[in-house]
């Protein structure tokens, strides 16, 4: 083994692959000797993380294009821009992520070493991403990619990625340790095998800002007695930077449901209501605290994050999404290492409104900020059932028809399809019950309510009752929450005939007296599908220009009654250009197929050309007759004309009382 002295030392650089780089050249070493360089301007600051686990992380490569066969990345966002490197003692920089395409998948940037880009696989579990920090070049280097310093954050994990040129030593003795004068030994490689030319040196960066001086120091023996001829060494500066800490303008709290999708919580789920039963500690919601630092990366220092209750209500916090407690308490805090923090918000044994206040305690300067305030309610037992919304009564005659969807989740699709719509993908209900508590706060029963027929069994024989799921979007649903509304339809009878009329009865078994019922009516008409005489009209006769209108079809059955809720009405046409959109083809509620409910909120204008003008309709009644209604537009211009004729008649007649005036007195 050869003797390394400090006399022996001609020149000396670090240079970096990946994170830093020590060339030890002996005096009698050539320039052959001198290994090549991998990449430039690399060191490891924060996020030095271990992400490829297993007892072996084996890569597998076409060009630069990477794939795990085992372990994953942390995120797209988190992980694209660090640079790969082999912490083996005979591995050293890999290359730099380009792009994330899945959590097992990366492309690396031009630049990456053979040993990866050809295809390798098998490598040891020493694969680590690290960040890229600053670096400082000296003046008078062996080599140019050589650094004598790096810039890392205050209390990341970081890392000197150290190059030897001709090293000395045995298998699993030589050894660098990076040592700083005021504050020690900061790390120190493994065992370096004889054969190896790089040591990989991790260590923590000290969390106060400032100028470091330091050195990296090469032991042949691995002992660093500090005899010049056991041990080499070179100065190496570390620059600290102060670490970003929490930004509580960045960090967010949004309340979801209390057992599901507490990870997804959002801006859009904080807007929905939240309310459970009263039974202590049911889950009500939750709310999704993230803390982030002020440059927009998860803040995992031990914050307390703490949840107050004003009003009813129990909670808890913790770091799992999804799992309502069971805490008997006002108060709690969580000052878990960890970006992502939960409150669980739980009843407490009372029906009321409740509120809970989050916040932020910093863990070095005790400033605490409020994150949000949170409002939701827990509700008591059922005692009155009504009926909100009435969208289909009329149901179809003379068979076992249904009116109307029971189902859980509405859609603006289903919504559309009208009443009878037998495809499957009708979610419109025919009505919807809303049940409340003593307070009037809306409620889920214990059962769904019942739908029976209990006067007129010919007629209609009852329906059934959903609760509505509270599913986004809103406009869909008949809840916000999921809460306490229920979509229900009927069932006419194979006996029942136009024009029969039945009284349904909805309920549900009163927690009070499990022997009576606690209920609400709906009444019911009947009519048939078959359309007899159809009517299309206007809402005037005469229009403005561009002004909006009103398009009605109107169908009755062959008894003169309106026809069952659901039955097709036409698409309507006309002998002009309209502004909007024509009516399309639809169905008929009470009878009637409307454009819109007002002119305000009409959807087709009138011709902007004066005349008549009419609308036409093919009706669904026998022989499919074409059906008008007609109108017109005034034109403008000759009303003008009148006016101006008017004004001239009115100018003559006031010339001749003048002239007649002056004639009097004698005026010529």
């Amino acid at each position: 083994m050869k003797t390394i002295s400090l006399k022996k030392v001609s020149a000396v650089a670090v240079a970096s692959l990946g994170f830093g780089l020590l060339s030890v050249v002996p005096a009698q070493a050539s320039a052959a000797d001198v290994v090549s360089i991998y990449a430039s301007k690399y060191s490891v600051g924060s996020n030095f993380t271990a992400t490829f686990p297993g007892t072996s992380a084996a890569v597998s490569s076409g060009g630069t294009a990477v794939t795990l066969v085992s372990g994953t990345f942390t995120s797209t966002a988190v992980d694209a821009g660090k640079a790969i490197y082999n912490v083996s003692t005979t591995g050293g920089y890999i290359g730099t992520i380009a792009t994330v395409t899945s959590a097992t998948a990366i492309t690396l940037a031009a630049g990456a070493t053979s040993a990866l880009a050809a295809g390798s696989t098998g490598l040891a579990a020493s694969l680590v991403i690290g960040t890229p920090v600053t670096t400082v070049t000296p003046a008078t280097i062996i080599n140019a990619d050589g650094i004598s310093g790096m810039t890392a954050t205050g209390g990341s994990a970081a890392a000197v990625m150290v190059k030897l040129s001709n090293p000395e030593g045995t298998a699993t003795t030589a050894k660098v340790r990076y040592i700083i004068d005021n504050a020690g030994v900061m790390g120190t490689s493994p065992a370096i095998p004889a054969a190896a030319t790089t040591a990989f040196v991790p260590f923590t960066v000290p969390s106060t800002a400032g100028t470091y001086t330091g050195k990296l120091q090469y032991s042949v023996a691995g002992t660093f007695l500090g005899t010049a001829a056991d041990q080499i060494e070179i100065g190496f500066t570390l620059t600290v930077t102060a670490a970003t800490t929490l930004s509580t303008s960045l960090s967010t709290a949004y309340m979801t449901a209390p057992s599901a999708g507490g990870a997804s919580a959002s801006s859009t789920t904080n807007g929905v209501a939240r309310s459970a039963y009263k039974t202590a500690n049911t889950g009500i919601s939750q709310v999704k605290v993230t803390l982030l630092k002020a440059d927009g990366t998860a803040e995992t220092a031990a914050h307390t994050v703490t949840a107050t209750v004003s009003g009813a209500g129990f909670v808890s916090v913790d770091v799992t999404a999804d799992t309502p407690g069971t805490p008997a308490t006002r108060t709690a805090t969580n000052s878990a290492g960890a970006s992502v923090r939960y409150v669980h918000i739980n009843s407490d044994g009372t029906a009321g409104s409740g509120t809970v206040t989050v916040s932020v305690t910093h863990a070095v300067t005790a400033v605490t900020t409020t994150l949000g305030t949170f409002s939701y309610t827990s509700y008591d037992d059922v005692t009155a059932l009504a009926v909100s919304t009435t969208n289909f009564s009329v149901g179809k005659s003379g068979s076992a028809t249904t009116t109307g969807a029971s189902v859980a989740a509405r859609t603006v699709a289903g919504n559309a399809l009208g009443a009878l719509d037998t495809s499957g993908n009708l979610t419109q209900p025919a009505f919807i019950v809303k049940a409340t508590d003593s307070a009037g706060r809306a409620v889920n029963t214990v059962l769904a309510p019942s739908v029976v027929s209990l006067t007129s069994p010919a007629v209609a024989t009852g329906g059934t009752c959903t609760k509505d799921d509270g599913a986004l979007p809103t406009t869909a649903s008949s809840s916000t929450n999921g809460v306490g509304f229920y979509n229900c339809n009927f069932v006419t009878a194979a006996s029942s005939k136009s024009g029969d009329k039945a009284t349904l009865t909805i309920r549900v078994t009163d927690p009070a007296d499990a022997t009576k019922y606690i209920s609400t009516t709906f009444d019911i008409t009947v009519g048939s599908s078959t359309v007899s005489t159809e009517v299309l009209s206007l809402d005037k006769i005469a229009y403005a220009p561009g002004e909006a209108m009103v398009v009605t079809r109107t169908a009755k059955d062959s008894s003169s009654n309106p026809v069952a809720d659901g039955t097709a009405s036409p698409a309507v046409s006309f002998s002009k250009a309209v502004g909007g959109t024509a009516p399309a083809a639809g169905f008929y509620r009470l009878g009637t197929s409307a454009s819109s409910t007002s002119a305000a909120t009409a959807s087709v204008f009138a011709p902007t050309v004066p005349g008549a003008f009419s609308a036409l309709a093919t009706t669904g009644a026998t022989g499919g007759a074409t059906i008008t209604s007609s109108a017109s537009v005034t034109d403008a211009n000759a009303g003008l004309l009148t006016q101006i004729d008017a004004l001239n008649a009115k100018i003559v007649a006031l010339n001749a009382l003048i002239a007649k005036i002056m004639k009097k007195l004698g005026v010529k």
